[in-house]
């Protein structure tokens, strides 16, 4: 490598925000950045050039298994020094000529993220007292941020159109949006997923006695109001409005800027009176680009997006409480507390069904709980993390002993298996990785 493109990876390296440890086939480590001398408090001067077993025994063990094996590991939980919490990326490194040349571990600190959840889960009388609606939770910069914009836009009674994946909490907010003006005025929802395109203008907008006699011959004839009509001086909710079909989305948009509508197959106008609000996929500019939504209709709404809970997990604690103090109480049972493996696994999810599948995981604890205290082993296999513990679980016995006693049982497994290294590895209730690390740690040949 050039001096200078050394000198920028060196750079690139000490720049990121996450401990990134490089060693070299042999274990002795060749790159400690910045990120790495902050968590540990090692300086690199003291640690390049000797072995990562002198300073961790289990992470050494690790990078000599990825080696070993050829195989990367990903999302590994340690607690490496008492009140730090990390996840551990390690994967082995080739040569241009697919010869191993050594190893690199990322490690992820969630010390903070651990620690605010850890705090909040076991403090749930510090909930914000000025939301009831379980999903609007702000502890989030991002979700404070659009729950100060929302309440601001109630006084101006705006169409909204929020933006966001499944399960966000996108009809939450608008029953938020609701709870702001008269408990009396009526909150109606359509679907335009729910209905067939035919007849999603005759539920929207109501009909006439013409249109009536040629879709439903068996009703009676009259006029008939859509939602519309019933959520006047109230709040209409459109789910999925990028499935309204186009023509429906050009009427709407003329409805909403003139404050008046006409029935399907009528002449005369109707006032316009209630609250439009809406919700689409995170992607919708892709129908305006495909011209299957309306730039009219879009340009006609705010738009407010909404983050994915993996984006907002300073919310995921007090989102918690919530679910587990209603369900407390409709099951009778105490509400039980999350060991700290558990928090850091909520907290570092990906969470893909969003709020949705967060209030199902919170509801399988309170299920599944039989004492006080929730484990590791409650949660779904898909949100388990593995500990560093347990990856090495199998070294435990070996670990415990001295050098000299290692140094022998090694010795003594090695001559019982004719120097067959994964056998010695099995006799001795060890991986491979490990024992080839204890080998070249006592310089074993």
């Amino acid at each position: 490598m050039h001096q200078y493109e050394k000198a920028f990876l060196n750079g690139i390296l000490d720049f990121v925000n996450d401990a990134v440890t490089c060693v070299n086939r042999e274990g002795v480590v060749i790159f400690w950045n910045r990120a790495a001398e902050h968590m540990y408090g090692i300086p690199k001067e003291q640690i390049i050039g000797k072995r990562i077993g002198e300073f961790f025994q289990k992470g050494s063990l690790m990078l000599y298994q990825v080696m070993e094996t050829g195989c990367p590991v990903f999302q590994v939980y340690h607690t490496p020094q008492p009140d730090t919490h990390v996840l551990i990326n390690a994967t082995p490194i080739f040569n241009d000529s697919s010869e191993l040349i050594g190893a690199i571990s990322v490690e992820q600190n969630i010390t903070s993220t651990v620690k605010l959840s850890e705090d909040l889960f076991q403090s749930p009388g510090k909930q914000n007292p000025k939301i009831s609606i379980p999903f609007i939770v702000q502890r989030s910069a991002q979700m404070k941020q659009t729950v100060d914009y929302l309440t601001q836009t109630a006084k101006l009674n705006v169409p909204i159109l929020f933006l966001g994946e499944t399960g966000v909490g996108k009809q939450a907010l608008a029953y938020f949006l609701h709870s702001l003006g008269s408990a009396g005025d009526p909150f109606l929802t359509l679907n335009c997923e729910a209905l067939p395109p035919g007849l999603l203008d005759a539920e929207l907008f109501g009909y006439q006695e013409d249109f009536l006699n040629v879709h439903r011959p068996d009703m009676q004839s009259g006029e008939r109001q859509g939602k519309l009509d019933h959520a006047q001086n109230g709040i209409l909710y459109i789910k999925n409005i990028h499935a309204m079909p186009l023509p429906t989305q050009v009427r709407l948009a003329n409805a909403i800027r003139d404050r008046r509508f006409f029935r399907v197959g009528g002449m005369k106008p109707i006032s316009f009176t209630c609250r439009i609000l809406a919700s689409s996929h995170p992607n919708l500019m892709n129908h305006i680009k495909d011209d299957t939504f309306s730039k009219e209709l879009y340009y006609t709404f705010h738009l407010v997006s909404i983050p994915a809970l993996k984006d907002r997990i300073e919310d995921i604690p007090e989102l918690g409480i919530h679910f587990l103090e209603d369900l407390s109480v409709k099951l009778g049972k105490p509400i039980p507390r999350l060991s700290t493996n558990v928090i850091a696994a909520l907290a570092t999810y990906e969470w893909p069904g969003n709020l949705h599948e967060f209030k199902n995981v919170m509801e399988r604890l309170m299920l599944q709980a039989k004492e006080t205290d929730i484990t590791l082993e409650h949660l779904p296999e898909s949100l388990r993390l593995i500990t560093l513990s347990e990856f090495f679980e199998e070294s435990k016995q070996l670990t415990d002993l001295s050098e000299e006693m290692e140094r022998k049982m090694i010795g003594e497994a090695l001559k019982r298996t004719n120097g067959n290294k994964a056998n010695a590895a099995r006799l001795l209730g060890i991986s491979r990785g490990s024992l080839y690390y204890k080998m070249k740690l006592y310089n074993m040949s």
